[in-house]
Protein backbone atom coordinates (compact mmCIF):
# COMPACT_ATOMS: atom_id res chain seq x y z
CA UNK A 1 0.00 0.00 0.00
CA UNK A 2 1.32 3.43 -0.94
CA UNK A 3 0.62 6.68 0.89
CA UNK A 4 1.28 10.28 -0.20
CA UNK A 5 2.45 12.99 2.20
CA UNK A 6 -0.06 15.85 2.58
CA UNK A 7 2.58 18.54 3.05
CA UNK A 8 2.69 20.90 0.05
CA UNK A 9 6.47 21.05 0.23
CA UNK A 10 6.97 17.26 0.35
CA UNK A 11 4.19 15.21 -1.36
CA UNK A 12 6.44 12.15 -1.61
CA UNK A 13 5.18 8.58 -1.76
CA UNK A 14 5.67 6.47 1.36
CA UNK A 15 5.30 2.69 1.52
CA UNK A 16 3.91 0.72 4.45
CA UNK A 17 7.38 -0.71 5.13
CA UNK A 18 8.79 2.80 5.57
CA UNK A 19 5.99 3.69 7.99
CA UNK A 20 6.63 0.60 10.12
CA UNK A 21 10.24 1.68 10.77
CA UNK A 22 9.18 4.90 12.55
CA UNK A 23 7.25 5.21 15.81
CA UNK A 24 3.75 6.49 15.07
CA UNK A 25 2.51 7.59 11.66
CA UNK A 26 4.54 10.33 10.01
CA UNK A 27 6.38 11.04 6.79
CA UNK A 28 10.01 9.83 6.97
CA UNK A 29 11.10 12.71 4.70
CA UNK A 30 9.57 15.81 6.34
CA UNK A 31 7.91 14.56 9.56
CA UNK A 32 4.35 15.57 8.63
CA UNK A 33 1.64 13.48 10.32
CA UNK A 34 -1.01 13.64 7.59
CA UNK A 35 -0.82 10.98 4.87
CA UNK A 36 -3.33 10.12 2.14
CA UNK A 37 -3.85 6.66 0.71
CA UNK A 38 -3.00 6.67 -3.00
CA UNK A 39 -5.89 5.55 -5.15
CA UNK A 40 -5.42 2.75 -7.68
CA UNK A 41 -5.35 3.56 -11.40
CA UNK A 42 -8.14 1.03 -12.14
CA UNK A 43 -11.65 2.48 -12.21
CA UNK A 44 -14.13 0.27 -10.40
CA UNK A 45 -17.47 0.02 -12.21
CA UNK A 46 -20.60 -1.22 -10.50
CA UNK A 47 -23.69 -2.06 -12.49
CA UNK A 48 -26.79 -0.26 -11.19
CA UNK A 49 -29.95 -2.28 -10.83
Amino acid sequence: MVYVCASKDCQKEVTREQLSQLPGVKCPHCGARVLYKKRPQVIKRVKAI
